[in-house]
């Protein structure tokens, strides 16, 4: 995709699908949480969980990063 045509696309979203994404991201944690991270597996595999858990950090920095946007929308 080009950088014009993805400016263009920016300026179609909303402050409604930045919350929109905050949500998805919230429940994609919550089941990485209840059926990952809390599985036994992961309990006592530290080489797995820590992976697991890596990849939670990240997608809770995202969730991060689309509350401010969503922030900056609404100003």
């Amino acid at each position: 995709m080009t950088k014009e045509i993805n400016d263009s696309l920016k300026d179609l979203l909303d402050e409604f699908h930045y919350h929109e994404a905050t949500d998805r991201l919230h429940v994609v944690m919550s089941n990485i949480d209840d059926h990952l991270i809390q599985h036994p597996v992961c309990k006592l595999d530290k080489e797995i969980s820590n992976r697991i858990e890596q990849a939670q950090s990240l997608l809770f920095e995202a969730y991060q990063m689309v509350g401010q946007k969503n922030i900056e929308k609404k100003l």
